[in-house]
């Protein structure tokens, strides 16, 4: 069910119940959904009829949606909740995520759910490791065996864990003092005889990461290796906790989105934090004004370019019509090259020490595309005025500003990486503010020089 149609019959159906008092039918109407699709239907209800319905849900049930929401969302659902129904809560729910909400927690309602918590050991582990690390990525339950147990042995203890929340397409092998040695496919277990040990089956080459890694590091691992699971580990290589999938799959979409707006100028923690309709207009305009204002700024250089080039432009008024035309040619072809160059940052294809190898490659484009796309202009403009000097001038500047572009958005964002700095917080519209400036002083010296001489 993904159809927002859907998801609003679901809610309209669900209030009805509600107003009529059949509290159990809008439980069953909730529940005929998919734990994703409940999360959806969920959010769509005000928060008198969320404070209703909750309560109606059993303990695994509402873990199972909680563990949908988002993490904000997750806090204000259980805010009416008393200790105990949250402790039991979180009982229910993989350790990651307990550990996230009991994080989001007030330190004297943390320390109270904790006290009546019986699991609390498989949360209390990761509640010293920062969100955005494998540490606090990681979940603590994971099947560790020893490199002497039999495949009889280790199939006999999975039917007694008889794991139900993650499936367990690993088993880790670790040692006395659980130091990770190997990991055991589940269709090398089974295909195993019962007597042979882990130690004859196991992978000694396994891919993990320290509980300190940073959770993009830990993503792009994962996407470049295609595994379901990571390992975390300490500094003496002891097991700690592994990496779901699904873990990263959220990783990515947050890391992406943040990309996306600090592209667009938008600073993003507060965006990022707050659903879009939650956002007040002051947490709007904060998270814009600073880089609008910076811009703005900027921006005078273009009209600075502008008042020197006066006399040009009061010779040739004509010139003033392509100016929209060359700027904006500018600036696109400057995206098209920071996009690659980011994304080939992202996924390591490139280091800030290749820096004049990626400047080399995107000039030559640039120079290929600036001299078709300038060949198309001398055309359409002299089409348009019969100027052969004002067409020249046109087909000329829109080569140069494009080899110019590319150039210069080849070589910022690797920089910036060189410097520590986020590429994507740089790259964006400050790019096109300099491109633009500096796209016109190219047009007007070409003007300049063409029109004395021709």
């Amino acid at each position: 069910m993904a159809d927002h149609t859907a998801f609003e019959l679901t809610v309209n159906r669900i209030r009805d119940a509600l107003e009529e008092g059949q509290f159990s039918e809008a439980v069953r109407f909730l529940l005929e959904l998919h734990p994703a699709d409940q999360a959806e239907v969920f959010n769509l209800l005000t928060d008198e009829e969320q404070d209703v319905l909750l309560p109606g849900l059993d303990i695994a049930a509402t873990a199972d949606l909680l563990e949908e929401m988002e993490d904000d969302e997750v806090l204000e659902a259980v805010e009416g909740l008393s200790t105990e129904r949250l402790a039991d809560l979180l009982d229910e729910m993989e350790p990651d995520e307990a550990a996230d909400l009991i994080g989001d927690l007030s330190p004297e309602q943390a320390s109270e759910v904790l006290a009546q918590m019986e699991d609390a050991d498989e949360v209390l582990p990761l509640l010293g490791y920062p969100d955005e690390t494998a540490g606090g990525l990681m979940t603590t339950w994971f099947i560790a065996l020893r490199r002497h147990t039999t495949a009889e042995q280790a199939i006999d203890f999975l039917r007694h864990l008889s794991p139900d929340t993650e499936v367990p397409y690993y088993l880790y092998v670790v040692d006395r003092q659980q130091r990770l040695i190997g990991i055991v496919g589940l269709r090398h277990l089974v295909v195993a005889s019962a007597e042979t040990e882990m130690e004859a089956i196991l992978d000694a080459d396994v891919i993990y990461v320290e509980a300190g890694t940073d959770q993009e590091e830990a993503a792009r691992i994962m996407v470049r290796y295609d595994l379901t699971t990571l390992p975390v580990v300490d500094e003496e290589k002891r097991l700690l906790g592994v990496i779901t999938f699904d873990d990263i799959v959220d990783v990515l979409e947050d890391e992406a989105t943040e990309d996306m707006l600090r592209m667009g100028g938008i600073e993003s923690d507060q965006v990022l934090s707050t659903p879009y309709w939650d956002q007040h207009i002051y947490q709007v305009v904060r998270s814009r004004f600073v880089w609008l204002l910076l811009l703005f700024v900027t921006g005078t250089f273009t009209g600075t370019v502008l008042h020197h080039f006066q006399e040009q432009l009061t010779l040739v008024v004509a010139l003033t019509f392509f100016i929209p035309l060359l700027i904006g040619t500018g600036g696109n072809a400057g995206q098209q090259t920071i996009a690659m160059v980011i994304r080939a940052l992202a996924l390591r294809e490139v280091r800030p020490k290749d820096a004049h190898r990626v400047w080399w490659k995107e000039a030559q484009a640039g120079l290929l595309l600036g001299t078709m796309l300038g060949g198309v202009a001398f055309i359409g403009v002299f089409a348009w005025s019969m100027d052969a000097r004002l067409a020249l001038t046109v087909g000329i500047t829109v080569t140069a500003i494009v080899t110019w572009a590319n150039s210069v958005a080849s070589v910022v964002p690797l920089l910036a990486s060189g410097l520590g700095i986020d590429p994507t917080v740089i790259s964006g519209p400050l790019m096109t503010t300099l491109i633009d400036g500096t796209g016109l002083i190219i047009y007007f010296t070409l003007a300049g020089l063409i029109y004395s001489w021709l």
